[in-house]
């Protein structure tokens, strides 16, 4: 099988890295990679505007927006290689170890994983996304060609329509690396979301009683923490259009509850989207698990009660009216004692079973869980906390946080 923990550490930008030679030590590990894309996509920014224009320099430092896309959100997906990339490589093998799948399962398992492989490490995917980052760069950048909305900084002595070189290299460098980036963790995702699709369609074998109460998935919830780090930079890329706004005095509660919960959803949409594919299993699971256990339970609950509860009723249906008077005495027949008949074994394989019955029929129908939904989301809002404390005074920002919650 392929080494799990670098599968989904291919896709763009990985070739050009390589290329680049970027991709060996000393930049094999996190911390220099994301020293380099600070020095690439943000340093440039700063020193360039320090150099041809140092009495806008101000202007760039309260430029939110830009820092949070070039400082937070770009090195953060980076970050997410390393993370979210040896993780969900884990996650797609653990399918062939849950005891998931039997051994034609395990075999198509690695044939789909190669297949993700190979499309993950595809030459024209990732030149089609640089292409791609590269045409969006341009088309923001003729989209703002006289419009009032261009940063002070990035022009050259305020003349509209002229770059200055931070500028220059703002839409030539710095946005289609913050593009690539992103780019290439959507393709990341898309294969992801197809290899989930393609292995939910195996011969599952999944357990309705399963403790998770996700039939043997339950696992699978761990990729919604694995993609914290991709939330959090789509968070601050939101976030900082918020502080931008809100520096600009062109705010209000509405967009910024629109910012802060639009980011929750698309991040939801692509990391929770894909575990939906198992749902159809899941459910037919459910179906035959509650009407398969639900049988059972009835059955040993009539056995429990013929034996145990009858007996101490007063009246009996259908009894003679001297088994009647036998029963009402006193140590009647069968009568015995509520702490003896406790403690009887009966009772206790009762319990055993009334527990793994209320499992079944809780069993959820994706294979997420409560917590990893909630850290997802506080990461992707994290950032928004941050913008607001940045352009805001402390009482205001909580007023601010009330009012999105409320």
């Amino acid at each position: 099988m392929l080494d799990l923990e670098t599968l989904f550490r291919h896709g763009p930008p990985r070739r050009t890295a390589r290329f680049a030679r970027v991709a060996l030590p000393p930049f094999s590990t996190p911390v220099p990679r994301v020293a380099l894309v600070l020095v690439l996509g943000w340093l440039p920014l700063i020193l360039m505007t320090l150099a041809t224009q140092p009495r806008l320099l101000s202007d760039l430092g309260w430029d939110i927006a830009v820092h949070a896309r070039s400082a937070v959100a770009a090195p953060l997906l980076v970050v997410a290689y390393a993370s979210c990339g040896r993780r969900l490589g884990l996650i797609a093998g653990n399918f062939a170890h849950a005891g998931l799948l039997d051994e034609k399962g395990r075999e198509d398992l690695r044939a789909e994983l190669a297949i993700s492989h190979r499309l993950l490490d595809s030459r024209v995917v990732e030149g089609i996304t640089i292409l791609l980052a590269v045409v969006m760069a341009t088309a923001t950048f003729r989209g703002m060609t006289g419009s009032p909305n261009m940063a002070a900084w990035a022009l050259q002595d305020g003349r509209q329509g002229t770059l200055s070189m931070a500028g220059a290299w703002q839409f030539a460098v710095s946005l289609p690396l913050l593009l690539t980036l992103m780019l290439g963790w959507l393709w990341r995702i898309a294969i992801w979301a197809r290899l989930l699709m393609r292995i939910s369609r195996f011969d599952l074998n999944l357990i309705a009683s399963h403790p998770d109460q996700c039939g043997g998935l339950g696992f699978l919830g761990q990729s919604l923490r694995a993609f914290a780090a991709f939330g959090m930079a789509l968070g601050a890329i939101a976030a900082g259009r918020l502080a931008h706004e809100h520096l600009a005095g062109k705010s209000n509660s509405f967009n910024d509850g629109l910012l802060a919960g639009g980011s929750v959803v698309v991040v939801a949409i692509l990391c929770v989207g894909p575990l939906c594919a198992f749902s159809g299993r899941m459910m037919d699971t459910w179906r035959r698990g509650s009407m398969v256990y639900g049988a059972l339970a009835m059955r040993l609950g009539t056995k429990l009660e013929a034996a145990w509860l009858e007996p101490l009723l007063p009246v009996r249906r259908g009894a003679s009216d001297e088994v009647r008077a036998k029963e009402a005495q006193p140590g009647g027949d069968d009568a015995g004692e509520p702490q003896e008949i406790l403690s009887a074994p009966d009772f206790s394989a009762a319990a055993d079973l009334y527990t793994v019955v209320a499992s079944v029929q809780s069993m959820q129908f994706i294979p997420v869980d409560t917590r990893s939904v909630i850290m997802l989301a506080l990461a992707t809002l994290l950032p928004f906390v941050a913008a607001l404390f940045l352009t805001m005074p402390f009482d205001l920002v909580l007023q601010t946080l009330k009012s999105l919650l409320m």
